[in-house]
């Protein structure tokens, strides 16, 4: 015998009532007697029945989904950042469905395509690859909120950190450390206003603020090792590691210790997000807190004032904190 899910049909045979009094139970209507939604609540629950949210938003005009699509879930940042949003969409009665993508902008729209195919309310976009050509259309169709991104078109709102800002601090920790020279292992990520270009600026800028030299070299995830292993074989130690993000700063530390390299004694290293893992006792990464509880209840309230229908675009730009720990050489302050 094939399984089926219990219908109104079946709950009203079993309380006694007409399906029309189910379905009114079910959107919670008012009009309805307290003893016949007792009876409709108690055999709800026996059968096991669940009221058809596709079926109720049809009715509704509205779905209460939210798309949220990501790219990178191997990252601790965005892990910890969707899980976030999901709370707070969550508390406001929101459906998030989260849609993680590759690197790539092509799997991205396919992604946002379907998204918007079960005809989602809204969209909170974390580290887009799409142009800005891409997130205009997108944002006339659908509310849309950018989070990690410094720019955008005026269809989309947008929550990121003081990306140049939180690079240039945790440069100059190096600095004051002693170590030399800097080194900057980023992210290729040919986006306009993506936050790889903005935390390459922050970097450059304080260099040349002290007449130092700029030395960036781009790496992807599981290449670390190979490009760490010739900048050992040129400098030895006495350099610092500035790295894109805590996971590239995390894959460094890893490779420091299997070249005999203590980090924070021989070689500098700082990450970026403050990630709960980087304050891990025998880790105690130095890192830049970009707000993270604080980024993802702004990208919700965002896209809730988007969907009770604001047009003028919003730009949160949250501060950048440096949080000094063990391997950036000084004595960690918990700053």
């Amino acid at each position: 015998m094939i399984a089926r899910r219990p219908t109104q049909v079946d709950v009203a045979n079993e309380a006694g009532v007409s399906r029309q009094t189910v379905s009114l139970v079910a959107r919670d209507d008012p009009r309805v007697s307290d003893h016949s939604r007792e009876l409709v609540l108690a055999a709800m629950s026996k059968l096991g029945y669940r009221p058809n949210v596709a079926a109720r938003a049809l009715a509704a005009n509205r779905t209460g989904f939210v798309g949220i699509s990501l790219s990178d879930l191997v990252n601790p940042f965005h892990g910890e950042l969707i899980e976030l949003i999901r709370g707070h969409c969550e508390s406001r009665g929101l459906i998030p469905f989260i849609a993680p993508v590759s690197q790539n902008a092509a799997d991205e729209r396919v992604a946002v395509g379907r998204l918007l195919e079960m005809n989602v309310d809204g969209l909170i976009l974390i580290s887009p690859m799409a142009d800005d050509e891409g997130l205009e259309q997108i944002g006339r169709q659908v509310p849309t909120v950018v989070v990690t991104r410094n720019a955008g078109p005026d269809s989309v709102d947008l929550v990121h950190t003081d990306d140049r800002e939180g690079a240039w601090t945790v440069v100059g920790e190096l600095i004051g450390s002693g170590y030399r020279p800097i080194i900057y292992l980023g992210v290729d990520r040919p986006v306009s206003g993506d936050s790889s270009r903005a935390r390459i600026e922050g970097y450059r800028a304080a260099l040349a603020e002290e007449g130092m030299e700029s030395r960036v070299k781009m790496v992807r995830q599981g290449e670390v090792g190979r490009e760490l292993a010739r900048i050992v074989q040129e400098f030895g130690g006495g350099f610092a590691l500035c790295c894109h993000n805590d996971l590239i700063a995390l894959e460094a530390i890893g490779h420091l210790e299997a070249f005999g390299l203590r980090p924070g004694v021989d070689v500098g290293v700082t990450g970026f997000d403050n990630t709960t893992i980087s304050g891990f006792p025998g880790i105690s990464l130095t890192t830049v807190d970009q707000s993270t509880s604080t980024m993802a209840r702004r990208a919700v309230e965002l896209l809730a004032e988007r969907m009770a229908g604001r047009t003028d675009p919003v730009d949160v730009v949250l501060p950048s904190r440096l949080v000094s720990r063990a391997t950036s050489g000084r004595t960690p302050t918990g700053r």
